[in-house]
């Protein structure tokens, strides 16, 4: 009898939602208690009830409503509650293919819910605990001093790469790299470099693909020390802490070698490009497989300049489809490249929910593919912003559109081998041609570049920083001179932005595919780890073999 009135339920509640006489509120709870059977009676889910969610999330009546989001959030969630309470089950198998088909037929909405509730599923991943203890006193040492210490001698001058001062070492291939703290930085920040650095090198993990990781050095038992006989004051536009601290590493001579062409060297070959996005991919997948999160393979703002008075500092959260400040920029010194990944202060340990997972896997994903697309634009630099005319430089003759599709496909493939340590397998529910084609429409024509100085962003400058910030953005002195600060709204060009300031992405296409691949990779990893009964993850691969396979690709086994 309970089964009975069960299942009579199940049909009422699918009625409802199919029924276009239905209105939102009898829709809502109709989904709603669906989703309480799902929980509760899983064994009566069928493949009429997994259809009827299906069909709301593709439905457009809602797909226009701020409300709409609501409903069809719960509709997702539901679907991916009958993945977990009906494992074993064919409607669990279902109720995954459902989701997947609304993320390769839908946008919007629909498809964001989609993604996320995939990125949900339930998966543990727990990061490694570091000692992050700073030594009571920190030393102070001259660098040539360091020097003898060490037994090192230098093959020739130092220069500063960003605010590491490097130099390479007579005794192999290798550098040496002092890492400052920057004025407003606590020694801290280098303490967690050195310490994992200390902690990669250490560990018992392997890394199939090229991976150089630097050797940290100590001074009288601290990593973090003071640079004695070092003036910052010669460093100009650096910004370093005025105490001089440091941490020094010996690196791989190609350790600041960054993907794509450059305006010293040759440019690399598509191939050579290629090779480095895949296994900087794999990488981060791998890393992030371990609960090592990597926050800033490039940095990703909303708003670079009101970074000082917002809640989330001005930085780029993807998954809201915000405008995205200085695309192009962010994409110059990348933390990933021809050694592998860098800048280990960036390295979180990662203990928290399985949609914070997928947030994080979908910033490396986002990186990396405006990373691809700045590497056709770098291979001419001085097109860029408007021309002469005032119009908006089109350098779209720069991409190979082949090419691009090539490289997305090999870095989520690459990036899923790493994180779900098993090859994707299956129809991959994106667009690609559609996705590669619009990436060159908005990132080969520079439409938007203004960036507006509001009022209450002035206001928090000094009248020097005020000045240098306009003078930085090529205003002339005389017109500095005409202006004051704090009386009006500012418009400066800082782009290429994708999108205009306070509005959404002009791609949002980048983020529907991003949300697509996050969750394939969340989705691929869960099953793996919760719905396979012994679970089988793919043994370590030769480089030969990883490289092998993406050079496949390169050629032309896409599909």
């Amino acid at each position: 009898m309970k089964a009975t009135r069960l299942a009579r339920e199940k049909a009422l509640f699918q009625v409802q939602i199919q029924d276009k006489a239905s209105d939102f509120t009898t829709r809502y709870l109709a989904v709603y208690h669906l989703q309480c059977l799902a929980e509760n009676h899983p064994e009566i889910i069928t493949s009429e009830t997994i259809a009827a969610l299906q069909g709301l999330l593709k439905d457009p009546e809602f797909a226009g409503q701020r409300r709409g989001f609501f409903l069809c959030r719960l509709a997702a969630d539901t679907l991916a509650s009958m993945m977990v309470h009906g494992k074993g089950q064919p409607a669990a198998d279902l109720a995954l293919s459902a989701l997947k088909n609304v993320l390769a037929t839908t946008t919007g909405h629909a498809h964001r819910v989609s993604a996320e509730a995939l990125g949900a599923l339930p998966l543990f991943v727990h990061g490694p605990e570091l000692k992050d203890v700073m030594t009571n006193r920190i030393p102070c040492i001259s660098w040539e001093d360091m020097l003898d210490k060490k037994g090192l001698r230098l093959s020739s001058s130092a220069t500063f790469i960003g605010r590491s001062w490097v130099a390479p070492l007579d005794q192999g291939d290798r550098l040496l790299v002092f890492k400052f703290a920057l004025a407003n930085d606590s020694p801290d920040a280098l303490l967690k470099e050195a310490l994992w650095i200390e902690h990669l090198r250490t560990q018992s993990y392997t890394f199939p693909v090229r991976f150089n990781i630097p050797v940290a050095m100590k001074i009288d038992d601290s990593y973090v020390f003071r640079l004695r006989d070092f003036s910052v004051k010669s460093c100009e536009n650096m910004d370093l802490h005025p105490k001089c601290y440091a941490v020094a590493f010996i690196a791989d001579k190609d350790y600041f070698t960054y993907p794509g062409p450059s305006e010293e060297a040759a440019p690399g070959t598509d191939m050579a490009f290629s090779q480095v996005m895949f296994r900087n991919a794999w990488l981060l997948g791998k890393l992030a497989s371990l609960g090592i999160i990597h926050s800033a393979p490039i940095p990703l703002f909303h708003n670079r300049v009101q970074r000082c008075r917002r809640r989330d500092n001005g930085l780029y959260e993807w998954f809201r489809a915000g405008r995205l400040d200085r695309w192009l920029d962010s994409c110059s010194y990348p933390n990933i490249g021809l050694t592998g990944i860098r800048d280990f202060e960036h390295f979180i340990s990662f203990k928290g929910h399985s949609r914070d997972l997928y947030r994080h896997i979908g910033s490396h994903i986002m990186s990396l593919l405006l990373v691809a697309g700045s590497y056709f634009r770098n291979k001419n630099r001085s097109r860029v912003g408007f021309d002469e005319h005032g119009r908006p430089v089109d350098a779209r003759d720069l991409f190979e559109k082949p090419v691009l599709e090539d490289i997305i496909l090999g870095v989520f493939l690459s990036y899923y081998q790493g994180f779900v340590q098993r090859t994707f397998r299956g129809q991959m529910p994106l667009d690609l041609d559609g996705l590669a084609a619009r990436m060159i429409d908005e990132m080969g024509v520079d439409r938007y570049m203004e960036e507006v100085l509001r009022i209450a962003d002035q206001e928090e400058m000094t009248d020097e920083q005020f000045r240098g910030f306009l003078k930085e953005r090529g205003y002339s002195d005389k017109t500095i001179k005409a202006l004051s600060k704090g009386t009006k709204d500012i418009v400066v060009l800082t782009g290429p932005h994708l999108g205009a300031f306070n509005e959404r992405i002009s791609l949002p296409e980048l983020v529907e595919s991003v949300e697509t691949m996050a969750a394939l990779c969340m989705t691929g990893r869960c099953f793996q780890t919760y719905f396979t009964s012994s679970p089988k993850p793919i043994s370590d691969r030769g480089k030969e073999q990883i490289d092998g396979r993406q050079q496949a690709l390169y050629h032309g086994h896409r599909r």
